[in-house]
């Protein structure tokens, strides 16, 4: 900033003009009298935004000096970039960048949640669907064609059993053996890709099949409790929930070390809940292998199905205090047919 004469007072004595010095303030900036000497401009490299007074006092050459400077009122008007307004239009402006960016972040995720959730239940859908093929071909082609030549063998062994030698009669009947045991695993195979009481009767019989077939291979004792399921879900779902169970059931089986499982399946208008507690072994649910075992999807898989039907999956176990499984599903509507 610059001042010129035009504002400042003449010294007290104009005898000797050009030895009269000068000293000027800026109240609200400098905290002293500033020098000026003869100079008559004075010099501010910056002064901010505000309003100020402005003195001059003048001296002659016998070292008087003027009582009062002579003042000036000055206002420092702030530029736009500095002014309140502007500092809030910058910060709503932040604010509307960062939710900007937050809801686009989100919606980036959200978007790849469901792009991943949709692949998942079009994967697990397609290895249904191939299980299920497999299982009709095992059933309907392989297992047909074993029980077909069972009874040929046996139509063949009959009539000549007192005729033909010991041995071709023991050869016969070993191929019978063989082929019912083959018409056995075949059915097993079967029923593991694809349980027929699920298609046929429903989810609770399917579920109760299961444990039977369970408790019988195990020796573990199991108690029951299904509510009617059969209408809860769609046909897609069913299954996902029926592999929850049969995933479950398996581990238990063959690693829990229990001897008492006992299985809630609750139904309401809201929501289906399935509970499995056993008195095992127990472990820690953050040493689970992430991949499944073989013959099954592990844990991992268990809470994919439950997550794809839009329910929750939780874990509680601890080393020597076995473990509960529980899930929760919930209903949309039932599904008649």
């Amino acid at each position: 900033m610059t001042l010129s004469n035009d504002v400042v007072p003449t010294a007290i004595h104009l005898s000797a003009p050009e030895r009269v010095v000068y000293s000027y303030k800026l109240d609200g900036l400098d905290s002293d009298w500033v020098e000026a000497g003869r100079r008559r401009t004075a010099y501010y490299s910056h002064v901010p935004p505000g309003n100020y007074t402005f003195s001059v006092i003048a001296g002659n050459n016998e070292g008087n000096w003027s009582p009062e400077g002579a003042p000036l009122n000055i206002t420092v008007i702030a530029p736009y970039y500095l002014t309140w307004w502007f500092r809030t239009l910058l910060v709503l402006a932040a604010v509307a960048l960062i939710a900007f960016a937050w809801r686009y972040r989100t919606s980036q995720l959200r978007q790849a949640q469901a792009m991943q959730q949709a692949f998942s239940q079009q994967l697990i859908a397609s290895q249904e669907n191939e299980r299920k093929r497999i299982a009709a071909e095992l059933h309907d082609s392989i297992g047909q064609s074993l029980v077909v030549i069972k009874n040929l063998v046996l139509f063949v062994l009959q009539p000549r059993k007192g005729s033909v030698l010991s041995d071709e009669a023991e050869t016969m009947e070993e191929i019978v053996q063989e082929v019912s045991r083959s018409i056995e695993e075949s059915k097993r195979i079967s029923y593991n890709l694809r349980p027929f009481q699920l298609d046929r009767l429903g989810l609770k019989k399917a579920i109760e099949a299961l444990v039977r077939s369970v408790s019988t291979a195990s020796g573990i004792r199991y108690t029951c409790e299904i509510d009617d399921v059969d209408t809860a879900f769609a046909e897609d779902l069913r299954i996902n929930f029926y592999r929850i169970v049969q995933e479950s059931l398996g581990n238990i089986m063959k690693h829990s070390q229990a001897t008492e499982v006992q299985i809630q399946i609750r139904k309401t208008d809201e929501r289906v809940s399935l509970t499995i507690s056993d008195n095992g072994r127990g472990f820690n649910p953050s040493d689970a292998p992430p991949q499944p075992g073989k013959g099954g999807f592990g844990l991992t898989g268990m809470s994919e199905r439950a997550h794809l039907m839009g329910g929750h999956f939780k874990i509680q176990s601890a080393p020597g205090r076995g473990t509960v499984l529980f899930v929760e599903i919930p209903l949309k509507g039932e599904v008649h047919e």
